[in-house]
């Protein structure tokens, strides 16, 4: 049996992971110093801000809360480092994109991306054995409202967001059970955490036989390739579509 830290416990998919893994839960309010002198087979960093504007005033605790505590993680006494990272890092120019991509940083378009992508960076050069997962949208219900349940729950829903808007989905437990096989296998390196295809919000809309009022920003996600993970876990191996259906069965039998 592996012990765990776990970032991020505070809600989303690290309180998702540490539900079912366990080990030694840390969030916004744990000092540091508090866990310093732990030992643990596994790391797993899901901690992210919440904050969406960043000005003069917070950015230092933004770098804390990002690059310095990523940082300061990788010092600490494991033998495996898993972070969470995002398709965001990769352009949005409608290529199928691989985990052998090199990626131009000075394109990407926004400090989520950016952020995910330097500490990518850190835990690759810092962790000596480290596994980086870029996972597309996640659902599960600890995580935190977005269009897809808005347009779920909602009679009529408004979305700030072009119905020609692309997504792809992946569960939490894709993500944990991912984790699960890699570790079995002592896995390491990048991975696409990803479905095979992607689906609009348009297309979720009429799935779900709505008629929301829909913004004016597109956003284009997916365009990614996920053979290298459908090979460690092969239920990766499915659409969007199958996965909204699973998650909302999910929601329907809470």
């Amino acid at each position: 049996m592996n012990s765990f830290l776990i970032t991020g416990t505070g809600s989303g998919l690290g309180a998702y992971l540490y539900k079912n893994l366990g080990g030694i839960s840390f969030n916004r309010e744990t000092p540091l110093e508090d866990i310093k002198d732990e030992k643990v087979d596994v790391i797993i960093h899901c901690a992210f801000p919440t904050q969406k504007k960043i000005d003069f005033e917070n950015a230092y605790q933004y770098l804390k809360d990002t690059f310095f505590l990523t940082q300061a993680l990788t010092q600490l006494k494991y033998k495996k480092f898993i972070y969470i990272s995002t398709v965001d890092v990769y352009p949005q120019n409608g290529s199928l994109h691989k985990e052998t991509e090199s990626i131009d940083v000075t394109a990407l378009t926004t400090l989520y991306s950016t952020t995910k992508y330097f500490c990518e960076k850190i835990v690759s050069e810092e962790a000596p054995s480290c596994l980086i997962l870029r996972c597309s949208v996640l659902l599960g219900l600890e995580a935190r409202v977005n269009s897809l349940v808005k347009i779920i729950k909602e009679e009529n829903p408004s979305l700030t967001l072009s119905k020609e808007s692309t997504f792809n989905y992946i569960l939490y437990s894709d993500v944990l059970h991912f984790i699960e096989k890699a570790l079995e296998r002592d896995l390491s390196g990048l991975y696409n955490v990803v479905s095979n295809d992607d689906v609009t919000l348009g297309e979720i809309a009429r799935l779900f036989h709505k008629k929301p009022s829909f913004g004016s920003f597109t956003y284009k996600g997916g365009g990614v390739n996920n053979h290298k993970a459908s090979q460690v876990l092969p239920s990766l191996n499915r659409s969007s579509k199958e996965v909204i259906a699973q998650f909302v069965n999910t929601v329907e039998n809470q």
